[in-house]
């Protein structure tokens, strides 16, 4: 592609080179939603054709409706932990993507184990799609199977740097992170020789000091401070000082964490990022780190190279449709499950109206 790159982007206009990394923050909020802020997703599409989900925060599906993508073409999701507010959208990918999966398989998510069974990723996703129930049986008979495709990978939350995915010359590791109770897990993820690093919700931990070393790009949370959950949330101030230190990370923390890494561009979210409050976290960040470094918005976009890192802002249209997929699998029908013949005598047909020859 082009050497020289838009002042922003314009999705669906600049193929991805096959030394690239395109990074998208389809939601950098917090668990309190607001229509600027969607809960916290990132999408990472690699030159390779990867195209990868970093959790699925509430509402971050509608900012990966405005790429103009198709679920079946992001098919990968990673979870750090289960905390709602980082996976609520998985329903609406898993399930509600089956319309548009048709018969080109389903998608596959990896998660960390929990001290217990059913404290994990397998128990935890399984057990939204079992609410889901009468959504899958009422589609069945009208689109594939295949879409329905559900490939788990939990590995175990304390596996220190371990591969938890290698495959077309990508590696994913996961190590631990401190966040409330045991089974949450940071992630890396190289390729092409670029390394990107992941930090879900944590406080800073001796892993991400030891391995997030050499990054090109670092995603680390940088949490609302203090003063801002005291005046503006109006929590009391001793409990904003647990919410905002001891639960997640600081401002002051997570610039010390990217002062000890060094990485080419250091990436703060998981605060709200207005006029009122990110002047106070820009503030506190340069109190401890000199270094290059973006304060998420969402649909704020990084095209990573070896050489460069550029920053830019997405722009589209709210009444953004899907690009054409070429070569759809038509896939194989499943046997419906008909309504009962007392609902079905319920229906009103008009002359004329939605008849169809049959084709031929």
């Amino acid at each position: 592609m082009s050497s020289h790159l838009r002042d922003v982007y314009f999705p669906g206009t600049e193929e991805l080179g096959s030394n690239e990394m395109r990074l998208t923050a389809l939601g950098t909020g917090t668990p309190q939603l607001r229509p600027s802020q969607a809960g916290p997703a990132w999408l990472l599409e690699l030159g390779n054709g990867d195209k990868i989900f970093f959790y699925m925060g509430a509402g971050s599906m509608m900012n990966f409706a405005a790429l103009g993508l198709y679920f079946v073409m992001a098919t990968k999701l990673f979870f750090t932990h289960l905390h709602i507010d980082n996976m609520s959208e998985f329903i609406s990918w898993y399930v509600g993507g089956w319309v548009e999966r048709l018969g080109d398989g389903g998608v596959e998510v990896w998660g960390p184990s929990g001290p217990e069974p059913d404290l994990g990723t397998e128990y935890c996703t399984n057990g939204l799609i079992d609410a889901c129930k009468w959504d899958i049986i009422s589609r069945r008979g009208t689109f594939p199977e295949e879409g329905l495709a559900f490939d788990i990978h939990e590995f175990d939350y304390s596996g220190e740097n371990k591969v938890i995915h290698d495959r077309n010359g990508v590696t994913v590791r996961s190590w631990p992170a401190v966040h409330l109770l045991d089974g949450a897990v940071n992630f890396s993820l190289e390729w092409n020789g670029m390394k990107f690093l992941y930090g879900g919700d944590t406080q800073p931990t001796k892993w991400f000091l030891e391995y997030a070393k050499d990054a090109d790009v670092a995603i680390h949370e940088c949490f609302i401070t203090v003063d801002t959950l005291e005046s503006k949330v109006g929590f009391p101030r001793d409990f904003a000082r647990i919410v905002g230190t001891q639960i997640h990370t600081s401002p002051h923390a997570s610039a010390s964490l990217m002062k000890a890494v060094r990485p080419r561009m250091a990436i703060a979210y998981h605060f709200f990022n207005d006029a009122g409050t990110s002047l106070g976290i820009y503030r506190e960040i340069l109190e401890d780190y000199d270094g290059p470094v973006s304060l998420a918005k969402d649909l704020m976009v990084w095209t990573i190279t070896p050489e460069s890192i550029t920053t830019r802002q997405v722009i589209n249209t709210p009444d953004t449709w899907p690009q054409p997929e070429e070569n759809r699998k038509p896939g194989t029908l499943g046997k419906p499950t008909p309504m009962s013949d007392w609902l079905a005598a319920g229906r009103v047909t008009f002359p004329g109206i939605d008849e169809f020859p049959e084709e031929e």
